[in-house]
């Protein structure tokens, strides 16, 4: 349960303080800079895809097979690639944000320095994820802490005392200088060796998944904003209120992947952990809604709709989180890739449904389709069965 909650500290300090930063920047720029938080929520989910690939990936291979080179190497290599990606979505932020549905106009500076600032995370997240499998998880708490916390003081009180475009060159300057200075602290320098394949083998459902969910909501939101300002205003106010619940629940897949990679795993405690986890993060989630919901003043039905949605999937997502995390560790059949892509084509189908709920439908539907094919793929491993759940 420790790791769990250390782990989910550094995902509540890297989502909720953003969240957090957009509410108030909406009120002391315009409301409306507070749709930033939806109009770049899609590529949270293009920056995870490297994360899997660069980070998480990495760290499993070097425990896998005893070898640190991978995963310096992979840091190197992922801060080049994400980088000029980055640089090509910056260049082409008017057209993100008109396929987006939104206004080039209002949104065109705040939208970059969400771009860039995902960048510098993603950077972040490389050195955390090692941190975490070298149990270091004080010290990753520590960086975060100072990492975030400074990018929020700054963005709020620079754009407040001076324009807006000034205000966010100094934060990112500064965010980027604490991120090299981060970077060249834990960064060895090392022989050069990558093991792409092993990596992709040891995370193909994160990357699966990050890819379908960026083009899920992507196409989704574009389809779902077309529909008028009640529902961008309720799906808006809906992801800053469970955004943060859901990057602090990833963090079983993170700890169970740790333990299964240790040898460690014991799938009772785990569970527990998690749906204690959980109990906090659904109180949470209603707590924000009954609080902010006379600032955004979201059509109720609407909301009621997409929370029931939210609320319900994230209670089986430990248990199918669980048991795929397990698959994914220790059966490498590719079977299972092509199932669980499956869910992803599900959902991306289901955003093109022509209705305002069209991405809530798609994780409806995906949600009940992973949970029957986790239990069925583990329905005959030891592991599963809570008399006897831990890994020898």
């Amino acid at each position: 349960m420790k790791r769990l909650l250390q782990i989910s500290l550094d995902t509540l300090l890297i989502s909720v303080l953003p969240i957090i930063m957009w509410i108030i920047l909406g009120f002391t720029i315009t409301k409306e800079i507070s749709n930033v938080f939806s109009l770049t929520y899609p590529l949270q989910f293009f920056y995870m895809i490297f994360v899997s690939l660069f980070a998480i990936g990495p760290n499993i291979t070097s425990k896998k097979t005893n070898n640190q080179d991978v995963v310096y190497s992979n840091m190197i290599f992922g801060l080049l690639i994400v980088g000029l990606l980055t640089l090509i979505l910056v260049i082409n932020v008017n057209t993100y944000i008109q396929i987006m549905n939104m206004n080039v106009n209002i949104y065109h500076h705040f939208c970059i320095y969400s771009i860039i600032w995902m960048y510098l995370s993603f950077i972040m997240q490389m050195i955390m994820q090692k941190l975490y499998y070298d149990n270091k998880n004080n010290e990753s708490n520590k960086i975060n802490i100072i990492f975030n916390l400074t990018n929020f003081i700054l963005i709020i009180l620079l754009t407040s005392i001076l324009k807006d475009f000034i205000g966010i060159i100094i934060t990112l300057v500064i965010d980027s200088l604490i991120v090299f200075m981060v970077f060249i602290k834990y960064y060895k320098k090392t022989r050069f060796c990558l093991q792409i394949k092993e990596n992709i083998k040891y995370t193909t459902f994160n990357i699966l998944r990050n890819l379908g969910m960026f083009l899920i909501y992507g196409i989704g939101f574009g389809n779902s904003f077309s529909f008028g300002e009640k529902y961008t205003t309720a799906i808006n106010f809906e992801s800053l209120t469970t955004d943060t619940q859901w990057d602090m629940l990833y963090s079983v897949d993170t700890a169970s992947k740790i333990d299964l990679a240790e040898n460690k795993f014991n799938y009772k405690e785990s569970l527990k952990n998690a749906y204690k986890l959980l109990s906090i993060l659904i109180f949470s989630i209603l707590i924000m809604n009954l609080t902010l919901y006379w600032y955004f003043k979201p059509d109720l039905t609407i909301l009621l709709i997409i929370l029931a949605v939210q609320i319900i999937d994230m209670l089986i997502d430990p248990l199918k989180t669980l048991r795929l995390s397990y698959i994914q560790i220790n059966d490498n059949n590719k079977k299972h890739n092509i199932f669980y892509l499956l869910s992803r084509l599900i959902r991306l189908l289901c955003s093109f449904i022509p209705s305002a709920f069209c991405t809530y439908i798609g994780q409806a539907i995906s949600a009940i389709y992973l949970y029957v094919y986790s239990w069925i793929a583990c329905r005959n491993v030891k592991l599963f069965k809570l008399r006897d759940s831990k890994v020898n």
